[in-house]
């Protein structure tokens, strides 16, 4: 159970950490979850470097109007996930046989390791022991002092929105291993959202948070094997009841970057 926790956490887990880079540089992603959908369609029609392209893409959509247009975050993020929904979704309907029997070669053993060991180690190392990390975090806290010091705010968040890409994409490839569905990212973008709030913005934090939703997970399975009459469904929104159980909990006592948002 514990094995099956963990490799059915990695595409939440590469999403979270995605999400906490770029929360730290200063923007709110909400398109986290149209970006990992796309991922997983370009995936199984194009293989894994296909995914990381397809959540590039999405980036460089999000990043268009984010931060060269400076619109608000939060609606280019909801309108972004009803593009990708809508168009991944017909795409399904039309490319169906294809999607739904293509199985691209994933190492998922090797991304588990990277999710929950190498990637989680180097993202500390780089927020709190470079230079580069440093200014990262200050875009997210006080950019008119990034500003001030000579660097680019502007290609600090560029920076942070393409290491997203590249995790997300990564967590598109891991979600897509056994083929394509419609909708089949099931909320992981938000429920990133909240883990990154829960983790406090650190990454032992959101590690945490990771593992409580993988919990949750092995207790809907386990409640499966072991229902009487229970719905189906509602076994299935157990992970999503704990993780928004576990987010009211800390509502109120977490501070956010300063600059979240602007």
């Amino acid at each position: 159970m514990i094995e099956l926790a963990i490799i059915a956490t990695v595409p939440l887990l590469l999403a979270v950490e995605g999400e906490l880079i770029v929360q730290r540089a200063g923007m709110i992603n909400l398109g986290i979850e149209g970006m990992m959908l796309t991922a997983a369609m370009t995936t199984v029609l194009f293989g894994f470097f296909g995914g990381l392209a397809g959540a590039l893409l999405i980036a460089v959509l999000f990043g268009v109007f984010a931060i060269r247009l400076r619109a608000d975050q939060i609606v280019t993020g909801t309108a972004i996930n009803l593009f990708a929904l809508g168009v991944t979704g017909f795409a399904y309907r039309e490319w169906n046989d294809r999607l739904a029997g293509a199985v691209p070669h994933v190492d998922s053993s090797a991304i588990a390791v990277a999710a929950w060991i190498v990637i989680p180690i180097a993202l500390a190392l780089m927020l709190w022991r470079t230079r580069f990390g440093l200014r990262l975090r200050a875009c997210g806290e006080n950019p008119e002092a990034v500003r001030a010091s000579g660097y680019s705010v502007t290609m600090l968040r560029w920076s942070a929105l393409i290491i997203e890409a590249l995790l997300v994409g990564t967590a598109g490839a891991e979600l897509a291993r056994t083929g394509f569905a419609e909708n089949m990212s099931a909320g992981r973008g938000y429920i990133a959202l909240s883990i990154v709030i829960f983790g406090r913005w650190k990454v032992k934090g959101v590690l945490l948070g990771s593992a409580l939703f993988g919990a949750a997970a092995v207790l809907q399975y386990a409640l499966q094997a072991a229902s009487r009459g229970v719905q189906f469904h509602l076994l299935l929104a157990v992970p999503y009841v704990v993780t928004l159980l576990i987010l009211c909990g800390i509502a109120g006592r977490v501070r956010a970057p300063e600059a979240l948002g602007k």
